[in-house]
């Protein structure tokens, strides 16, 4: 879902769809902010992506995840395939899988103090929003298929 961050930018992939998203809208921390509420209320999940200049909204209930992309004009883009327990799920896998590159992400955080922080509340982000992730999904018997480790 999340490509390594590089350069303030990271590309955003679900399904078929794929955009950039700008550090000016801090992805880790606010995506992990929204699946976590998601996931401890049962509320939809809604994820915004600054594309510096336009923007899309990503939402995502149960079922279906839905993509409003405003750009020239207002446009509506259904990933039929992703619930929001698979992005939530997603998000974390590749938050997780570069998670140095996100704990310096964010260009306003600059200091050695900036980042041992930043990367203590990432971390501590992580693991609740996982938590709430698997207690939410065993209530409705989704799992997840782990990826292969025989590397």
């Amino acid at each position: 879902m999340l490509s390594k961050p590089k350069y303030g930018w990271t590309t955003i992939t679900i399904e078929d769809w794929q955009t950039e998203a700008s550090y000016l809208f801090d992805v880790p921390f606010e995506w992990l902010r929204a699946c976590l509420n998601a996931m401890e209320y049962n509320i939809p999940i809604c994820l915004f992506v600054d594309e510096e200049g336009s923007c899309c909204y990503i939402n995502s209930y149960y079922n279906n995840t839905y993509i409003i992309i405003e750009r020239d004009e207002t446009t509506l883009h259904n990933c039929r395939n992703t619930d929001f327990f698979d992005l939530t799920y997603s998000l974390i896998t590749d938050i997780k899988h570069h998670f140095e590159d996100w704990v310096k992400w964010y260009p306003y955080e600059e200091s050695e103090d900036d980042f041992i922080r930043r990367k203590k509340e990432l971390k501590r982000l992580i693991d609740k929003t996982e938590n709430s992730l698997y207690a939410a999904a065993e209530k409705r018997r989704k799992s997840f298929a782990e990826p292969n480790q025989t590397e």
